[in-house]
């Protein structure tokens, strides 16, 4: 039987740098939009999050692409 992959989901979170802590580590922060458009490429996922990085007081560490998929034995 063959095992089918269905993409169902993709978010993408941007990770920044808020500060540090008492003891010197740093902070991480996440922002997550969710429902992002499965057929949208790395590019144009990268420069929205990076104008959308622009708005947060803070600089933009990582930007991170997550795929949700659905996996069927056929």
């Amino acid at each position: 039987m063959a095992l089918l992959s269905s993409l169902t989901n993709t978010a993408v979170s941007l990770r920044y740098k808020e500060g540090v802590d008492s003891t010197g580590k740093d902070i991480i922060k996440a922002k997550k939009f969710s429902n992002v458009k499965i057929s949208a490429v790395d590019q144009d996922i990268y420069d929205t999050a990076a104008a959308l990085g622009s708005l947060i007081s803070y600089p933009v560490s990582q930007v991170v692409r997550s795929n949700d998929s659905v996996l069927i034995n056929a």
